[in-house]
């Protein structure tokens, strides 16, 4: 089975417990007069390692990361990061 996503979202706390993990967040919103809401999204680098560029990429700061689904013990499902491109911003969280 094949499945690869592109999705872009912002970085987020890291995952505690999980030094190689962190977690991205993405807004929903249903209609534009409506609120946005906000997921929390588990992500790992593809090499797995707890030194990676996508744990180096400040909170809150916009990310476009390719990768596929992976099943997790713990989480369920996770996105396995193989690319990543770092857009840095003067958000505020």
């Amino acid at each position: 089975m094949i499945n690869t996503l592109t999705m872009l979202c912002q970085a987020y706390h890291s995952i505690e417990g999980y030094p190689e993990c962190r977690y991205m967040k993405v807004e929903t919103r249903k209609s534009v007069e409506e609120n946005s809401q906000y997921s929390k999204i588990p992500v790992m680098y593809w090499d797995r390692s707890i030194s990676n560029p996508l744990l180096k990429v400040p909170n809150g700061h916009f990310v476009i990361i390719t990768g596929r689904l992976e099943n997790h013990p713990d989480f369920g499902l996770l996105v396995l990061v193989e690319q990543l491109r770092h857009f840095p911003s003067n958000l505020k969280e």
